[in-house]
């Protein structure tokens, strides 16, 4: 009785911090099926096994299950069945949070074993389960599970039992993507260049009056400040930094608008990534897709000598990573236009995002 008050009050634990934290990824509930090895020299130590969890993801790291488990073991001289009850903590160290989360378990519970001689004969022990596993996602909603455990029982002489098992489930509660809208950027204040002093013409008698000429400002050029190129706009292959014929169409775009400019300029092509994978790989990746972008503005007409490229990896994120649609708007190469013509205007414009 003391061990099943236990076992509640970790279930009633685990749903108190499920409530509270309102940075939970998503919840699930699963069945789950395998073979247990109970360590035993008997023939029949395999057994097949059957059970279920429900759970959620609290944060990146960690996440709470509660689970059982049915199966036979030898047990007083025949098979008998046997159950277990389990809370459980779920560790993800690698934070990861797209289609493969593998996992640590660590929890506890209660394995209650029936007597084959007698119906109402059962006895429950404490028991302790380690794990690893991992959950793949299998679209929105569904999700396959794999995973090894180690159950130890403490019987009179401490017992111990491996279990295999495979699931397929549910998941929901996934936290829905919060879109931040800007202020819009205030028009640019266009600063016109004063106009040159009158020139006076004196023409001598009895020749007309002088006459006064005014020449007025040259018209200001307008120049894009920035042009930001996201994933979906370039349409790069994941983890590639090759253009598609989509990718390059929308560079064709900038360079058009580039050869309009009418004053002197240069151009930086800087690429970003999101913090998906190693660094080093990241900070490559940045470096190869700017220099695609500045071979096809090489390629429209834009001359080398005025382009310059460089990667930042992940260093300057557009928005905090919390969703693939964030990572995906941190994956962007940007081109900036830089000019010291004083006639000119500084414009900004950004393209926009296929979705």
């Amino acid at each position: 009785m003391r061990i099943s008050h236990a076992f509640m009050a970790l279930t009633l634990v685990s749903g108190a911090l499920v409530a509270s934290d309102p940075q939970e990824d998503f919840r699930w509930a699963q069945v789950q099926g395998g073979v247990t090895d109970h360590k035993t020299d008997n023939p029949d130590h395999q057994q097949p096994a059957i059970g279920f969890g429900i759970g959620t993801w609290i944060n990146g790291n960690f996440g709470l299950e509660a689970s059982g488990l049915g199966t036979y073991v030898n047990y007083g001289g025949g098979k008998a069945k046997e159950a277990h009850a389990t809370a459980s903590v779920l560790i993800n160290p690698f934070r990861t949070t797209h289609a493969f989360r593998p996992f640590l378990r660590l929890g506890a519970g209660s394995t209650t074993i029936g007597s084959p001689v007698s119906p109402t004969g059962r006895t429950t022990r404490l028991s302790g389960v380690v794990g690893l596993g991992a959950q793949i996602l299998l679209g929105d909603q569904m999700f396959a599970s794999l995973e090894g455990r180690l159950v130890q029982i403490e019987t009179q002489v401490s017992r111990k039992e491996g279990q295999a098992l495979a699931g397929i489930g549910l998941r929901w509660g996934k936290k829905p993507r919060v879109i931040v809208v800007e202020a819009p950027a205030p028009p640019p204040e266009i600063i016109e260049a004063p106009a040159p002093p009158p020139q006076i013409v004196v023409v001598p008698a009895p020749a007309p009056p002088p006459v006064v000429i005014y020449t007025p400002a040259p018209a200001p050029v307008v120049v894009p400040r920035k042009i930001i190129l996201d994933e979906a706009t370039l349409h790069f292959a994941n983890g590639k930094a090759i253009l598609s014929p989509e990718g390059r169409e929308a560079v064709n775009k900038v360079a058009s608008e580039l050869k309009e400019i009418k004053a002197p300029y240069h151009v930086v092509v800087t690429g970003h990534t999101s913090k998906v994978g190693k660094a080093s790989f990241n900070l490559q990746l940045s470096k190869d897709r700017a220099a695609a972008v500045a071979k096809v503005l090489v390629d429209a007409g834009i001359p080398a000598s005025d382009i310059r490229t460089e990667g930042l990896s992940f260093s300057q994120p557009r928005v905090k990573e919390v969703t693939k649609a964030d990572q995906a708007m941190n994956r962007r190469v940007e081109i900036d236009i830089k000019t010291k013509d004083e006639n000119v205007i500084l414009k900004q414009k950004q393209t926009s995002t296929v979705e």
